[in-house]
């Protein structure tokens, strides 16, 4: 039940003042001494205090002991409970506590190895005074929880079997018409409530496609019966809305061996109650195949592991983030110590999960990574003598402070805003693509910080020749694909769903999705050359296009038919209609770049995500509560980094790679072998296709031509998607027609395989007569000098002496000396030393 704080005045059909009598006193008592001491272990409790009033309130308690060392495990269902006085309340072996008798008193808590007690204030008044089940706090969860109105089921846009169900019950109203008006009433019958279908067919009395969703004797079943019983009554106005939802424990790193945790869920209504809703909540597993949860928020891990576990109740969200670690008896920390705050973040966490990081790379690794992430390319022979020859301390940072100042750095980072922009040649036509291409190259070039950057992106207007960021109006041709791509590519939010219904993992309503998309309702495109070269795809554009505002910027939202201003996401300052002759595109620039937290945060975490290969947020463009990061310090380390340094991507990117984290080898060890998400490890992972092919490019000196494009241009410069090779499609550059990393494939694939065995690109440069090959053997070099430039073209490195030996000898008993060192190249490039970024 929701319990009231004594200063509530009193209404009809409050508890009587007898009732405040028992909490006054109860509450004055003095708290227990804090348990256990920090030499043994001690003994938790959540929640300290209960108020339960009416026979049907109940109160899910969870139980932690911390040992000496202060790791939590639960302890829930193996504590025992002692109730003083007796009989004042019942306590079940899971941990819930019912109305006994009127009156109050306490809950003593032990558990074996623990000395000390947990002691729980309790007060519990009207036990024999039912309370009536309300539509909004019982009905409508309880709904969500059993999965009746999901997607799937009565929350289809169709329904299913005739009734429908708002989706997860966004709209109550729509649900109790559905409920009590809908086909004449016959889902409830008040004079005999237990008739009712809404009861028969989910607790399997009568025939239900979705099967049993609850007992005859649980809990929900109790809840529909009691509504019906007094009336089926809507109490939508009466009932106060959640103004919060807390989950305890919020964030927790269990002991190791560890593999369950007992959730406790409080909801605070707009009227100052709060009351327990453990039962009434629905939850989300991150990950299903590995964790499950109980009716009543217990959370049951089938091996060590991280799980994030949405909360639903009402319009209320909350997150559990729970680590359960292995146990690793006589664990030692072998990850050393460090002053970067990534690695103080990453290592304080890894600790904490009793995982070791790799050890660090050397030299020859870190070389041919760093030049890979930061410029996409791969050292030249020279460069790597060099780099291998320095002995100073500080050669890795000086590297990669010379690195991020090169060119090709604005190349490579170009060639993934490119991506996420879509700057594609059918939308953007040849010149348009190339023209973009070249601004954004410029951007980065000059480390333009990156909220700049997006300003003139969003409020780019004019031709978008001369002016090339009005181009991202090109792609995103109508207001609500702008909304989303704005949303998605600069927020990493999806508000996709809340297109068509209010999002179902998230808090955007319909009314957000189309208050944002209001502001670019009035951007309006004339075409100045509309020449195509198959006129029936009004979707090519080949000349040059003028964006323009027409009229006062607004949305009709089409479930309400109400007309939305433009309104930033959940209101927040830049939200409203502009002022008479303001421009809405300035207003929404200024809310999304200056001081928006998400904005930052979403910017550092794709920064991270193209250093080390997977965000701190994955995937990058989906934050939301129940995706948390899987390291929040590391995240605000890194977004405090991007702020403080202007928001440019240069130092970013400089400050990540010289941390030891980035610098940590690839190799497992057995405490981080299953680890993901926690950069205990480098990543391994295919190169990019344009990087790809600029290392074989490279490596045997031939470059690639390209069709409309200068001969001396390389595959990471090309502006559009080069849908024209083969090569590059087969290894996964992006069609660009999603705002999404995800376009970019990383799979390994069979035609990949053709591609560098014998596909018609490696054969040509192999058999160019002036490649390298050929360079090395017109003059004359000797044969063990051939071996080590090609290795140190190819992997960085020289070879090793089995290597050298094996090669050298195939090399001199072959008849053909050109063909065995091509056949020594090819085995090169398709080594997964050469394909892999490690």
């Amino acid at each position: 039940m929701r319990s009231h704080p004594p200063t509530v005045a009193f209404r009809p059909g409050r508890p009587r003042p007898i009732f405040w009598v028992f909490v006054l006193a109860a509450l004055a008592l003095p708290p227990p001494p804090a348990p256990g001491g920090p030499d043994r272990p001690s003994i938790e409790v959540v929640p300290r205090e209960l108020v339960l009033s009416g026979r049907d309130a109940r109160q899910q308690l969870a139980v932690t002991i911390r040992d000496a060392g202060g790791s939590p495990r639960d302890a829930t269902r193996s504590s025992r409970f002692r109730v003083d006085p007796p009989g004042l309340v019942e306590i079940s072996p899971d941990g819930v506590v019912r109305p006994g008798g009127a009156g109050s008193g306490k809950i003593r808590i032990s558990a074996d190895g623990v000395r000390d007690e947990a002691i729980v204030s309790v007060v519990v008044a009207q036990p024999d005074r039912s309370r009536p089940a309300s539509f909004r706090d019982d009905v409508v969860p309880l709904l969500a929880k059993a999965g009746c109105n999901m997607g799937a089921c009565h929350g289809n846009l169709s329904g299913k079997g005739g009734f429908r169900l708002s989706l997860r019950g966004e709209d109550p109203d729509f649900d109790f018409r559905a409920l009590t008006r809908d086909q004449l009433g016959r889902r409830v019958d008040v004079v005999h409530p237990e008739r009712s279908l809404i009861v028969e067919k989910p607790t399997g009395l009568v025939a239900h496609e979705g099967g049993r969703r609850f007992g005859r004797d649980s809990i929900e079943c109790a809840a529909l019966l009691r509504w019906i019983a007094s009336g089926a009554r809507d109490d939508g106005p009466a009932a106060p809305r959640v103004t919060e939802l807390k989950v305890d424990p919020a964030d927790r790193v269990t002991a190791p061996g560890q593999l369950a945790q007992q959730l406790v869920v409080t909801a605070r209504f707009a009227d100052g109650t709060t009351r327990d809703v453990t039962r009434q909540a629905s939850y989300d597993l991150s990950d299903p195949t590995r964790f499950e949860v109980s009716a009543d928020g217990r959370i049951q891990a089938r091996g060590p592991g991280e799980a994030a576990v949405a909360v639903r109740y009402r319009d209320g969200r909350a997150t559990s983030r729970l680590a359960f670690p292995a146990d690793r008896p006589g664990f030692v920390w072998r990850g050393g110590e460090s002053s970067h705050p990534v690695d103080c973040a990453v290592y304080r966490k890894l600790r904490a999960l009793r995982i070791n990081p790799s050890p660090g790379c050397d030299d020859r690794v870190f070389l041919r990574r760093a030049f890979l992430d930061a410029i996409g390319r791969l050292p030249d022979p020279g460069e790597v003598r060099a780099f291998l020859a320095d002995r100073a301390p500080d050669r890795r940072a000086r590297l990669i402070d010379h690195l991020v100042d090169r060119p090709e750095f604005a190349d490579f980072w170009a060639l993934k805003w490119a991506d996420l922009l879509r700057n594609e040649e059918k939308t953007m036509g040849d010149k348009g693509a190339w023209v973009f291409h070249r601004w954004l190259r410029d951007e980065i070039a000059g480390d333009v910080p990156l909220d700049a950057m997006v300003r003139r992106i969003v409020t780019g207007l004019g031709s978008t020749w001369r002016n090339p960021p009005s181009s991202f109006y090109r792609t995103n041709r109508d207001a609500t694909t702008a909304a989303e791509s704005v949303a998605q590519v600069f927020l990493g939010i999806r508000i996709q769903c809340a297109r068509c219904h209010n999002h179902p993992f998230d808090v955007w309503t319909q009314d957000d999705y189309y208050g944002l998309a209001a502001f670019f309702s009035n951007v309006v495109r004339k075409d100045l050359d509309a020449a195509r070269k198959d006129a029936l795809d009004k979707h090519e554009i080949n000349g040059d296009e003028i964006v323009f505002l027409a009229g006062p910027p607004g949305m009709v939202q089409p479930r309400t038919g109400a007309r939305l201003a433009p309104t930033a996401l959940h209101g927040r300052p830049g939200g409203g209609m502009p002022a008479s002759g303001e421009n809405a595109l300035v207003t929404l620039a200024d809310w999304l770049t200056r001081d928006n937290r998400q904005f930052d945060r979403n910017l550092a975490n794709r920064v991270w995500y193209h250093v080390m290969g997977r965000g701190i947020v994955d995937p990058v463009d989906d934050f939301r509560d129940s995706n948390p990061p899987s390291n929040p310090e590391l995240l605000d380390a890194v977004t405090g980094h991007f702020v403080a340094h202007g928001r440019r991507l240069r130092p970013t990117v400089a400050w990540i790679m010289k941390s030891r984290v980035y610098q940590a080898g690839a190799t497992p060890n057995p405490t981080n072998r299953d680890d993901e998400a926690n950069f205990s490890h480098a990543t391994v992972r295919l190169l990019p296709a344009e990087v790809l092919l600029d290392a074989v490019c490279q490596v045997l000196e031939v470059p690639e031509r390209f069709r409309r494009a200068p001969g001396t241009l390389r595959a990471g410069q090309l502006p559009g998607v080069a849908s024209d090779v083969p090569f590059l499609k087969t290894f996964g550059k992006p069609e660009r027609l999603l705002t999404c990393e995800c376009e970019r494939s990383e799979a390994i694939t069979l035609a990949q395989a053709f591609q560098m065995i014998n596909g018609p690109t490696i054969r040509r440069k192999l058999d160019n007569d002036s490649n390298r090959i050929g360079r090395l053997m017109a003059a004359k070099v000797d044969e063990a000098a051939i071996l080590d430039e090609l290795y140190l073209a190819a992997l960085s490195r020289e070879p090793r002496e089995a290597e050298r030996a094996g090669a050298l000898a195939y090399v001199r008993r072959s008849s053909d000396r050109r063909a065995a060192w091509e056949d020594i190249t090819w085995a090169l490039l398709n080594s997964k030393e050469f394909l892999l970024r490690h």
